[in-house]
């Protein structure tokens, strides 16, 4: 597990996703089939400006009786993996997780990462995160987190009607 320090959020495949680790007014979802492609990338650019400093964390392998084996993750195939830093959270000496973080992306990164997702793409347990937003994308939510209800209160008044209302009260 890794804690993200600018979220309330453990980064843990066996815990909940970030949606599900906050409450409903600090986060908004997307399907990302159901949603236009200028109306997708409007949102990534709400939520990463260019000009923000944009980080990456993911599964990049598992370590089982010892062997480390990769996760397969295949984002190096979207965005460079530079200022690739990684963290292992071992349940016993033998069995473990590897979390890779990466710094310094930008939204187009981001995007292409997501599009990749969109068009058949495998993914990664990732998210991307600046000081303001936490982004989850899975093989069909983008899931949106902010500490800030009043980032959460905006995207969803800027994109009322387009997000998903299933989980909003729980």
């Amino acid at each position: 597990m890794v804690k993200l320090k600018s979220f309330t959020i453990d980064f843990d495949c066996v815990k909940g996703t970030p949606f599900f680790q906050v409450h409903p007014d600090n986060r908004i979802r997307f399907d990302i089939y159901e949603i236009a492609l200028a109306d997708f990338k409007s949102i990534i650019n709400e939520v990463f400006p260019e000009r923000k400093d944009i980080n990456a964390i993911f599964i990049s392998a598992y370590i089982f009786n010892g062997k480390r084996r990769s996760a397969k993750s295949r984002v190096g195939r979207t965005f460079q993996l530079n200022n690739w830093n990684e963290y292992i959270a071992a349940k016993d000496k033998n069995n473990a997780v590897v979390y890779a973080s990466v710094k310094n992306l930008s939204s187009s990164d981001v995007y292409n990462y997501c599009l990749s997702i969109r068009k058949g793409g495998r993914p990664a347990y990732i998210s991307f995160y600046s000081n303001d937003y936490l982004l989850y994308v899975s093989t069909d939510v983008i899931d949106i987190v902010s500490n800030d209800t009043m980032n959460i209160a905006k995207l969803k008044d800027d994109y009322n009607g387009l997000y998903d209302t299933y989980y909003a009260h729980q």
